[in-house]
């Protein structure tokens, strides 16, 4: 007994929409350049034969009016033999070839009857209409595919005269434009696929060149670069200003990044040199106990300063991304800035910085007591490391009819107006402070947590006289 193989699935073939998306996009803007100029090109030939068939018709029409006219003057002044002359002279005439001319008695019946080329009188059946109709009555040549508009009036004697035009002409001059539509229809396709490549390559010029750019950047990690393009203008002008800016902006944070980075090496350096020293140092030999806790407890200081540095960074990345968590309880904001001005005398005094405190009964508010008390460190510690000895830190607390606030006053170095709208900004120091060391964390961690709280911090400055910076709580 055989089996016969299971079929294998056949790989299906990708639609038009997705097969046109594989395209380059240059291949496609060309293409559809072209396309749209061909169909462009194909509706203007529409509408310019329908434009024609219509002028032709009513110059056939007026045609056949002015030889009704002439023909009833001269059937009036000359009689038939002055109409069998006039027709003969028509007969000449390539146009007067599709003329017919029918006078007949009271009773239709026919006395002079002048036939347009190619029609017999058998064409016509019964030729008859109205006396007086302003529009001209259509008859069909089945024969000869052709058609016939007649106008007859009323003649004084109580006959007819009928002057017909034959559509002989016009239909091969309207047969005659659809036989030239393909020889100018190839031109305009080569010319609109030859306008849409020169266009597209012109038009993709600066984004190859972008492109090009972004790869070597990105080949290369190298951000300082910037991209020209004499091509470019209008929108693609304020896509190149705005991708160099965006450059820039790219190697400023790179930058910043590694002088954080650099920063935060060396605060995690300092605490971890202490922990391998002290355990060095107490396992050289012998101690007695106290040694030992007492190398311990500097093991545990300089473990809490490391794990405070990983801290700062943490909740940074917290405030960046909205989401710290708050620990709410009744907290005296009075208590707090004395406590800060009593954690900071020290380090001021060494820095020859005086540090005072003014509390103006700002009261309670409901916070996170651990997050409120590092805001006001961070702009306390801000304060006094950029103000020179023998300036002046001052924290005042108090309050007005919708808030309670802290201001941390300083004589410092002062901040440039330019810089302090992004004084706020993570890893950002201005060009006054980037000598001292920091993560460039503090003011824009301390401004989340006055935010997460419903507050807010603002800064004011002068350069060269110092800083203000506010801290504003809501009342509980």
């Amino acid at each position: 007994m055989s089996s016969a193989p299971p079929d294998r699935p056949r790989p299906g073939r990708p639609g038009v929409v997705r097969a046109w998306r594989r395209r380059p996009f240059g291949v496609r803007l060309a293409l559809g350049y072209a396309a749209l100029f061909a169909l462009s090109a194909g509706v203007l030939l529409g509408i310019a034969y329908a434009a024609l068939g219509l002028v032709l018709v009513r110059q056939d029409a007026a045609y056949l009016r002015d030889q009704l006219g002439a023909v009833e003057q001269i059937y009036a002044r000359d009689g038939l033999d002055g109409v069998r002359r006039y027709a003969a002279a028509l007969q000449e005439d390539d146009r007067g070839e599709e003329v017919l001319i029918r006078i007949a008695d009271a009773d239709n019946a026919a006395r002079l009857l002048v036939l347009p080329d190619a029609w017999q009188q058998s064409d016509f059946g019964v030729l008859d209409g109205p006396s007086e109709a302003p529009i001209p009555r259509e008859i069909a040549n089945a024969r000869e595919g052709q058609t016939l508009d007649v106008l007859t009036r009323r003649l004084p004697s109580g006959g007819r005269l009928q002057v017909g035009l034959s559509s002989d002409e016009r239909e091969d001059t309207l047969e005659a434009l659809p036989r030239v539509f393909p020889v100018v229809a190839v031109p305009l396709v080569l010319l609109a696929l030859l306008g849409g490549w020169f266009m597209a390559n012109r038009a993709l010029r600066p984004v190859r060149r972008l492109v090009g750019a972004l790869e070597a950047m990105t080949a290369t990690g190298d951000v300082r670069q910037r991209v020209t393009s004499p091509e470019a203008e209008g929108e693609l002008a304020d896509l190149f200003a705005l991708f160099n800016q965006t450059l820039g902006r790219v190697e400023a944070l790179v930058v910043q990044l590694g002088s954080t980075l650099d920063d935060v090496a060396h605060d995690l350096r300092t605490p971890l040199t202490a922990v391998r020293g002290t355990a060095e140092v107490a396992l050289s030999r012998e101690r007695e106990p106290e040694a030992y806790r007492a190398a311990l407890a500097r093991v545990i200081a300089a473990t809490e300063a490391a794990e405070g540095t990983l801290d700062t960074v943490m909740e940074a990345a917290e405030a960046e991304a909205g989401t710290l968590a708050l620990d709410l309880t009744p907290v005296s904001l009075d208590a707090l800035a004395r406590g800060v001005v009593d954690l900071y005398e020290t380090a001021a005094s060494e820095k020859g910085v005086g540090l005072t405190v003014e509390t103006g009964g700002a009261g309670t508010v409901s916070g996170d007591e651990r997050r409120l008390r590092r805001a006001l460190a961070n702009l306390a510690d801000n304060a006094i490391k950029y103000t020179p000895p023998g300036g002046r830190v001052t924290l005042t607390a108090g309050h007005d009819a919708s808030a309670v606030w802290v201001a941390v006053a300083d004589t410092g170095v002062g901040i440039d107006s330019s810089e302090l709208p992004r004084v706020f900004d993570r890893l950002y120091r201005s060009e006054r402070t980037r000598h001292e060391r920091g993560l460039g964390l503090g003011l824009g961690l301390a401004r989340a947590v006055a935010e997460a709280h419903g507050g807010s911090l603002t800064a004011e400055s002068v350069p060269g006289q110092g800083s203000v910076f506010t801290l504003r709580l809501p009342t509980a």
